[in-house]
């Protein structure tokens, strides 16, 4: 389950932060996820990443769910 406090922590974003701060970081960490995910060769760092990707989607969704973006 997420909680407000456990999806800003992987948004790396404290509880001020604004819709719009909110997508900016989740897209800067998705690129950056990918990027890392794309161009290492190392099997257990690409599959760290990808479960890394998977939990911005999941941060991404709990706060459309919450209708705070």
């Amino acid at each position: 389950m997420i909680t407000d406090e456990r999806a800003l922590s992987v948004l790396q974003l404290d509880r001020s932060a604004t819709a719009e701060e909110i997508v900016a970081k989740y897209e800067a960490l998705k690129y950056q996820y990918k990027k890392i995910k794309d161009e290492t060769g190392d099997l257990r760092t690409r599959l760290a990443y990808q479960l890394k990707q998977i939990e911005l989607d999941d941060v991404y969704i709990y706060f459309r769910r919450k209708q705070r973006i």
